[in-house]
């Protein structure tokens, strides 16, 4: 398949997945290759704790890139340019010849202590210029944290970037960072679209730090003569952040526009819209940053671990759930599961103060006269991620006091041939189905086209999205068992003590 392409770098939460994708439409991919990743945990007082070894994560990258390449879909290709999206939360620390002290994914908890403290002394101030919480999640806590527990290795950091800004000076030796992606990591001010240099001054945090910023999408730099070497990328092609992964979702998923809704569900399940300018919550429960293309916004809610959840359950089911057998599986029950409600964590969190709350499965007693059948668990596992997306899609609408024009799914769960239909009933609207490769569809057209074209690129993606529409029988049977699940939701959060 000869022809321009753009080699998609994705570096996940789930995991790493390298992609083919043509410079032209529709930018579906020739060849993917995937790659898990290795956390390392401590044991005992760091038990929060999580990172990658430099060494390792740095094979599974040029690893990933080399097998994509070497497939059958991508035997005589010409690629013109990279891609990278990264997990948000991902970070990296540096030292003045660019390795890292400090690499680590998005489940690294570490800083909850020192992310109270910063939110005790400036909650109110960091959310008012960041947009978010809780500021554990971000890098100024995690530099605390160092200067707390490792003050000798603190003092030898040189650079604050992203995982994402970390792979792109993998591949090219330069550092540089989008806006979106200071965002995510909390450093930006989010009104001005520059670095909050105050703030971070009053956070301990050196702004001399930071990489320089390049415009979202524009090139960092080029693939190095060692990069080349390492995965098969041609020399000199330029490597482009196409920003945090849920931006280049979006962008892989048609919502670009004002009042946009785009759902990337994938291990996670952020639910944003697109908005002129940032909207701030009064109850912080939303994020708010600059969004995709440039000149717009989002407001955005969380399901929380959806992807989690299902593979939790695919992992109890065992062999009846595994693969694609999960579609089949919820198909041989009806909508409302036989009474069974499942709580197994995806609802619309709170952002500033996630917490914990009880979960679990809720059946009807005794099982004699209500079996509780593999089927049904499967479909309210289902019917819990609908459901938590609801509550979502109505929070982020509630903050920013707009309909969505429209709403698009992205990501493993628009792989799915049934969820998509089950979402459109529970939300009594059209829902607009992309490929499970949004993300890196975002960023292809990122690294392929310049930013005022991004726009057109996405109208013309949308249009190519498949839309499932509410059925009355589904909306009005999801409606009684929505109301249901949020009554019974609000029974457990009241049993949260005793965890």
């Amino acid at each position: 398949m000869p022809g321009s392409f753009v080699l998609a770098l994705d570096l996940g939460t789930s995991g790493l997945r390298a992609s083919l994708h043509p410079v032209e439409r529709p930018w579906e991919a020739a060849a993917i290759a995937r790659r898990v990743y290795r956390v390392h945990r401590p044991q005992g007082a760091d038990a929060l704790a999580g990172r990658f070894a430099e060494a390792d994560l740095t094979e599974r990258v040029y690893g990933v890139i080399a097998e994509a390449l070497s497939q059958p879909g991508a035997q005589g290709v010409e690629v013109t340019a990279v891609g990278i999206a990264a997990q948000r939360g991902g970070t990296a620390f540096l030292d003045a010849d660019g390795r890292a002290l400090y690499l680590a994914p998005n489940t690294d908890l570490r800083a909850l202590f020192e992310g109270a403290a910063i939110e005790e002394a400036h909650g109110a101030r960091l959310y008012a210029a960041t947009g978010r919480a809780p500021a554990f999640l971000f890098a100024p806590a995690k530099l605390a944290w160092w200067r707390n527990h490792h003050p000798r290795i603190s003092r030898r950091i040189a650079r604050v970037t992203t995982l994402g800004g970390w792979a792109a000076c993998l591949l090219t030796g330069e550092m540089g960072a989008g806006r979106a992606e200071l965002a995510e990591a909390g450093l930006l001010d989010v009104s001005t679209g520059e670095v909050a240099v105050e703030l971070l001054t009053d956070l301990g945090v050196d702004a001399a730090l930071l990489p320089s910023v390049v415009e979202d999408g524009a090139p960092v730099g080029a693939v190095s003569a060692e990069a080349a070497a390492k995965t098969g990328l041609p020399r000199g092609a330029p490597v482009h952040l196409a920003g945090p992964d849920t931006g280049a979702a979006m962008l892989g998923m048609g919502a670009a526009q004002v009042n946009d809704v785009g759902i990337a569900a994938g291990w996670s399940a952020p639910v944003r819209m697109i908005t002129p300018a940032p909207v701030f919550d009064a109850e912080r429960r939303t994020w708010t940053g600059p969004s995709l293309p440039p000149g717009r916004a989002y407001v955005e809610a969380s399901a929380g671990d959806t992807g989690g959840a299902l593979e939790m359950v695919r992992r109890l089911l065992g062999a009846r759930a595994g693969g694609g057998r999960l579609d089949r599986l919820v198909s041989q029950s009806r909508s409302g599961a036989n009474m069974i409600a499942a709580f197994w964590g995806p609802h619309a969190i709170n952002l500033s103060n996630p917490g914990v709350t009880m979960g679990g499965l809720l059946a009807p007693a005794p099982i004699t006269y209500n079996p509780v059948r593999a089927a049904y668990v499967a479909r309210a596992t289902f019917e819990n991620v609908a459901y938590a997306m609801r509550e979502c899609v109505e929070l982020v609408q509630s903050v920013t006091g707009a309909e969505a024009r429209s709403i698009a799914l992205g990501g493993g769960m628009a792989a799915s041939a049934l969820f998509p239909q089950m979402l459109a009933d529970t939300l009594n609207a059209p829902v607009r189905r992309h490929s499970a490769l949004a993300t890196a569809t975002g960023a292809a057209i990122a690294a392929s086209r310049p930013a005022s074209e991004w726009a057109s690129a996405t109208r013309e993606i949308a249009r190519r999205g498949e839309i499932a529409e509410p059925d009355v029988r589904g909306v009005l049977a999801y409606a009684e068992s929505f109301a249901r699940w949020k009554r019974l939701r609000a029974r457990l959060e009241e049993m949260a003590d005793e965890l």
